[in-house]
């Protein structure tokens, strides 16, 4: 294995990783309040300073939590287009760009490639999913964040990029057949939703247009069932990654038992959402991180309104490295009389009724609490409305215990309601 794609800390024992964190976090903490006016302001409204911390746990019991709400605050009210995060030089800056704003206004990030390998992924995901020097790659593009094409060409891979569109689905299958392609970043539901109707409309053959693939990244939100099949049945060796708390991503290995959490560049927690309180190996909670080496536009105990099931238990692929395995945000939560009822909840029986199978849906929440759970969702074909309002409507009662409220419309209206990669699950309208 090429030593530039593996560090000995990803097996290391638990005591070697936290010693590497306890001196980049003591260090970051010194520079954020040094440069963020937004850390330097949260610690002083707390009393804090970073020589008051003598420790990870001192950390973890004293240092106040940020959030988007925080971020998006600080800009209303100076100005600031990156929310008083900002803690290095603008020389440092290789590029701006934003989250695709799903849960309110995007939020602006600053990426550096001042240090390999502490951006927002990691070469030793690449190297793990298959990526080898001198492979061409399926790169397509979101223009939001895209810095990862540096990673692929540092590797001396070859990227062939394509938008992120439906549109560009035909174009990017005939690159499949003629460069045979060992790996792409990344495919998203909508564009698994255009490959089926392409399928289904031409008869192109997907198994063999993906047959040289070593890995095929998947993200933007959890794969439904329905589209693990379609990944199944076309022979996709398909990993997923998702969102660190904004401080990078977490992606599958092969073992492909939850998303590793790289926890000598981010500081990873989980707490109870409500009390702030610490959640064990093994609970289910709030997401929270920090970046330990990121010193261009750090993030310091950010809340990241995930909530999350986590492990520090050992992977059977050698990590020693948290994982997590996602569960929503803490925000998608409705109240239904009372009852909770999370995107999760709904999805596979959404999946479940053949003209909805994509899974493409909404869940219409003007408040978090309702007397009443309205659905938009999604479907391919004429199907006579009523009788598939009714299906639907059955099959989420099903699940739930709840009797929806159905308001159909067709795949291809739905997906315009969310930026490339997704659509938000729920929705005030």
């Amino acid at each position: 294995m090429d030593r530039r794609y593996f560090d000995s800390v990803e097996t290391a024992p638990r005591h070697e990783i936290e010693a590497r964190q306890w001196a980049r976090l003591r260090e970051q903490v010194q520079h954020t309040f040094a440069r963020s006016p937004l850390v330097r302001r949260e610690w002083e409204k707390a009393g804090l300073s970073p020589d008051d911390i003598r420790s990870i746990d001192d950390f973890k019991a004293r240092a106040p939590f940020i959030d988007k709400a925080a971020i998006q605050a600080f800009r209303a009210e100076t100005g600031d287009p990156m929310g008083g995060v900002l803690a290095g030089d603008l020389s440092e800056v290789a590029l701006y760009g934003t989250s695709s704003g799903t849960t309110g206004d995007p939020t602006m990030f600053a990426e550096s490639w001042t240090a390999r390998g502490e951006m927002i992924f990691t070469p030793r995901d690449i190297w793990e999913t298959g990526l080898r020097p001198g492979d061409h790659l399926i790169d397509v593009q979101m223009v939001i964040r895209s810095i990862g094409r540096l990673y692929f060409q540092d590797m001396g891979a070859t990227p062939i990029f394509f938008h992120h569109d439906a549109s560009d689905v035909a174009r990017m299958l005939s690159a499949c057949v003629r460069y045979r392609p060992t790996w792409m970043f990344h495919i998203s539901s909508p564009l698994i939703y255009a490959l089926e109707r392409m399928e289904a409309e031409t008869k192109v053959d997907l198994r063999d247009a993906f047959s040289s693939f070593r890995g095929v990244i998947y993200g933007g939100e959890p794969m439904g069932r329905h589209n693990r099949d379609l990944m199944e049945r076309w022979g996709v060796p398909v990993f997923e990654f998702t969102s660190l708390g904004d401080c990078g991503t977490a992606w599958e290995c092969q073992a492909r038992d939850g998303f590793h959490a790289w926890e000598d560049l981010v500081l990873f927690e989980v707490i109870d959402p409500v009390s702030g309180a610490p959640v064990e190996s093994g609970g289910r909670g709030e997401m929270v991180c920090t970046a330990l080496v990121d010193k261009v536009d750090p993030l310091i105990r950010y809340r990241s309104g995930d909530l999350v099931r986590w492990t520090n238990e050992k992977c059977a692929c050698g990590r020693t490295h948290a994982r997590y395995w996602p569960l929503g945000r803490v925000g998608d939560e409705t109240l239904v009389n009372g009852r909770s009822v999370m995107p999760t909840d709904v999805w596979t029986a959404i999946e479940s009724v053949p003209e909805t199978a994509a899974g493409l849906f909404q869940i219409i929440r003007p408040q978090r609490d309702l007397s009443e759970l309205k659905l938009r969702v999604g479907y391919d074909g004429q199907p006579e409305l009523n009788d598939l309002a009714a299906r639907v409507a059955k099959a989420v009662e099903a699940a739930t215990g709840i009797r929806p409220n159905v308001e159909l419309m067709p795949n291809t209206e739905i997906l315009k309601f969310g930026p490339p990669h997704k659509i938000p699950r729920t929705t005030r309208q």
